[in-house]
């Protein structure tokens, strides 16, 4: 996947005519999109002729209780900047994969997935394909790693397997993220999985092929839980604290999670390669 170019200008006009319509509206799916059912696929990001050097990046949308307010602000107004953004600081073969979370022991639908796509098109046409269930087990926490699993045994990345360099995958929310997943989860919602998976030991696992970022929303889910620090303990500087739900805050966020983390990667890979080069 992952063809076409992103335009600004068309993604830009969309965005605004998009704001005279209601969430619902917008995100119409009343259960999982088929197509988003991630169970026994792989999704890729690959090279091609118009893409050569394809990046891949997630970015983990929280769809439970009152989050919806994140991808809604984003297809009204965030994204096309952050594109933008990205594009102008040389990120010139983005492929993004939009992702639902929600929470594996309550919400019908825990985890949704989206293809790496690149064009402006396809890219709106997963994060409206999003179902915005609004549930979440008020249970001090959601499922957030459920991303990560994903990133960790379901994607194939050219950028990764032919060049070396790791993706960026940024999850959303405001509440800490569950200590495990059980394998009858896994299971159901992968198609594999045979016992309990800590999250810290599946984070080890991710973070072979992706660049792992966590921005935490400072509202009351975050006061009532401590989810700041709770994500801090568990991923360290990756945590960045979002003060509002506004989109031009997390936008810029995200634009510059994803600019620092494409030229980390492509500056660690290259003195990979310089070291490798000395020693030969």
């Amino acid at each position: 996947m992952g063809s076409g170019v992103y335009s600004f200008d068309r993604a830009a006009a969309r965005s605004t005519s998009y704001r005279a319509q209601s969430r619902e509206q917008i995100f119409s799916n009343c259960g999982l999109d088929p197509l988003m059912n991630i169970k026994g696929k792989i999704r890729e990001s690959c090279d091609s002729e118009e893409h050569p050097n394809s990046y891949p990046i997630i970015i983990g949308l929280d769809v439970t209780g009152s989050m919806g307010q994140v991808p809604e602000n984003l297809i009204k107004e965030a994204f096309p900047e952050i594109m933008k953004t990205v594009m102008d600081n040389g990120v010139e073969h983005a492929q993004i994969c939009f992702v639902g979370i929600g929470d594996h022991y309550s919400d019908d639908a825990p985890i949704q997935v989206g293809q790496f796509e690149t064009s402006d098109e396809l890219t709106e046409k997963w994060l409206k394909a999003i179902y915005i269930e609004g549930g979440g087990g008020g249970n001090n926490g959601e499922s957030y790693q459920l991303a990560w699993y994903f990133a960790a045994f379901h994607t194939k990345t050219d950028a990764f397997e032919k060049r070396g360099i790791k993706g960026t995958l940024i999850t959303i929310g405001d509440e800490p993220c569950h200590g495990s997943i059980q394998g009858g989860v896994l299971r159901n919602l992968f198609g594999e999985g045979e016992g309990e998976v800590l999250t810290s030991q599946l984070l080890t696992e991710v973070q072979k092929k992706w660049d792992i970022y966590h921005i935490n929303i400072n509202d009351y889910a975050n006061e009532r839980y401590g989810s700041d620090r709770k994500w801090r303990a568990l991923v360290g500087e990756r945590m960045v604290t979002s003060e509002t739900m506004e989109s031009k805050e997390i936008g810029s966020i995200i634009a510059s999670l994803i600019v620092s983390s494409y030229k980390k990667n492509l500056g660690d890979k290259a003195t990979v390669g310089n070291a490798s080069n000395h020693l030969l």
